[in-house]
């Protein structure tokens, strides 16, 4: 604190050179300012970055050569209406929530980077037999009051009862109140197959779960996580028009790193240089990409579809 630095940009710093020597155009979306205070499951009210973090990392991205935009909510929301119209193809991000957006193609890293993860919504329908409704209702639980979320198997189940198609159906071709009634009705429906499990999906019945859900006022499914799925914030319209032209990146601005790595990182000018080695070649490999660029042909872009349009017109 009495220097000034932050312990995070060398860091940052690395993991962007080495991206800089990728092939592949990289793009960044910040949680916005309205960005849920639920999120992922977990109450975040409160809780936002350090405002300098921030500005040093799109400094740092600006020198890069990596484009970038604040999102008005939340990241993987924007960064899903980026796939679903061709911008990207895959999202980056720890979070799974992202399938939810609409996302079709998301990484993980694991092992310390060395290796990814890779979800594929297409895969996830045909291989696990789970659809947009279905993962909606297993993040609502996982959302849910922990004696909720914890019984074994009780997602599994509820999803072959096909609880989650319904709820997802009557979300987006319902108006509100409509919708209400339906809900008071589904959670009936609920706690009536946890306490008889007529065709044995569950293994065992349930009794107080499903007391907990309809005696203790329990408020399952949460409206709030609800909406945050069907009708994320972003900057997307729904006509379909894109807020940026294209995902490019540029050469980075050796010039300007080394002045980021002098003033804010208080590197010594040996380290910078050997830093900047890295960088180098970064700048080497997007001249290519930015000489590939110029001989393809235009690409037409898709119409904006995600998952959740049709739930914006309610």
């Amino acid at each position: 604190a009495s220097t000034g630095q932050l312990h995070e940009m060398p860091t940052i710093f690395c993991c962007l050179s080495t991206i800089s020597q990728m092939l592949l155009h990289p793009y960044f979306v910040f949680d916005g300012p309205d960005c849920p205070q639920i999120n992922r499951g977990k109450d975040i009210l409160g809780w936002s970055p350090p405002l300098l973090l921030v500005q040093r990392f799109q400094e740092l991205l600006m020198a890069f050569g990596f484009d970038w935009h604040v999102a008005p909510g939340e990241a993987e929301a924007e960064l899903s209406c980026l796939q679903s119209c061709g911008f990207i193809d895959a999202v980056v991000t720890p979070y799974d929530n992202a399938l939810l957006f609409g996302a079709t193609c998301v990484l993980h890293s694991i092992h310390g980077d060395e290796d990814m993860e890779v979800y594929l919504a297409g895969a996830i329908e045909n291989s696990a037999a789970l659809e947009w409704g279905d993962l909606l209702l297993i993040t609502l639980m996982s959302s849910a009051d922990s004696d909720v979320s914890t019984v074994s198997g009780t997602p599994k189940a509820l999803l072959d009862y096909g609880f989650g198609r319904t709820l997802l159906e009557a979300a987006i071709s319902l108006q509100f109140v409509e919708f209400m009634e339906f809900i008071a009705k589904w959670c009936n429906n609920v706690c009536e197959v946890l306490r008889t499990d007529p065709q044995h999906f569950l293994g065992h019945r349930s009794h107080e779960l499903a007391h907990i859900i309809k005696e203790e006022h329990f408020e399952f499914p949460d409206p709030t996580i609800l909406a945050m799925y069907l009708s994320p914030l972003t900057l997307w319209l729904d006509s379909g028009h894109s807020p940026i032209p294209c995902v490019m990146s540029h050469q980075p601005n050796l010039t300007t790193l080394v002045a980021f790595c002098l003033q804010c990182l208080g590197w010594p000018l040996d380290t910078v240089q050997s830093a900047l080695m890295d960088a180098c070649a970064g700048a080497a490999m997007h001249a290519l990409l930015q000489v590939s660029f110029t001989i393809m042909p235009n690409i037409p872009i898709p119409s904006h579809h995600p998952p959740y349009a049709a739930a914006r017109q309610h």
